[in-house]
């Protein structure tokens, strides 16, 4: 169970950090810049965002495999996820971490270093000087969509993850597609199906409200 949570975890912080935000990337490559570019643009646009997606877990250590779908809804610096085990609320300044199996919530309020592993507006500042990338054509995908390439490679040797390879869907220029490679053998594929742009998303959305989980345990870390 750690090992699936531990996974978990991991894919959680990253569809939220880099998903949503392609604006903070080194200039490198001409090609890789201009997808990106596109697709930043794309995301300031859209106004409130949701989006639907699956990820495949790999752990080439353990053997172990994992899939599970989920939803995660977007405004500004706000987020919310659902995933199977967990809802993860952050209202830009709390976070509530809903266990649903333990019927258990933790309470915190993310410093500014942790703000930039979980918030999509900061993420791409800790790699825009640490982080080379390059375009690597465009393709057809499983979905008989064409898209581009682009293959993310973080500079420090000391960096959790090794590479990204994300595929940009070129008629909207909207990420369709993540893999991302774990120094520690992990990896994980994203794939999202469905995005629904410029809704119309209460700022509720993103506070966790015990009314509605009546007898959860609240721990709150603050």
């Amino acid at each position: 169970m750690k090992g699936s949570e531990h996974m978990k975890k991991k894919f959680i912080i990253f569809i939220v950090c880099t998903v949503f935000s392609a604006a903070s990337f080194a200039q490198k490559d001409a090609k890789a810049k201009d997808a990106l570019d596109k697709a930043s643009i794309t995301f300031s646009n859209a106004g409130g965002l949701s989006a639907n997606f699956t990820i495949n877990i790999k752990d080439a250590g353990s053997q172990m495999t994992q899939s599970f779908d989920g939803e995660i809804y977007l405004k500004k610096e706000k987020f919310f996820i659902d995933v199977p085990e967990q809802n993860i609320y952050f209202d830009g300044k709390t976070q509530w971490v809903y266990n649903k199996s333990y019927e258990e919530v933790n309470i915190s309020e993310p410093n500014k270093q942790e703000v930039q592993a979980i918030n999509p507006a900061s993420i791409f500042q800790i790699y825009k000087k640490d982080c080379d990338y390059k375009y690597t054509g465009e393709k057809i995908d499983s979905q008989k969509r064409k898209v581009k390439e682009v293959t993310l490679l973080p500079k420090g040797k000391n960096e959790d993850i090794s590479r990204i390879d994300i595929q940009i869907n070129t008629a909207d220029f909207l990420p369709v597609y993540f893999h991302i490679y774990y120094r520690s053998q992990l990896e994980n594929i994203i794939y999202i199906h469905q995005y629904k742009p410029n809704q119309h998303i209460p700022d509720s959305r993103f506070v966790f409200n015990q009314k509605e989980h009546p007898g959860t345990e609240i721990i709150d870390l603050r």
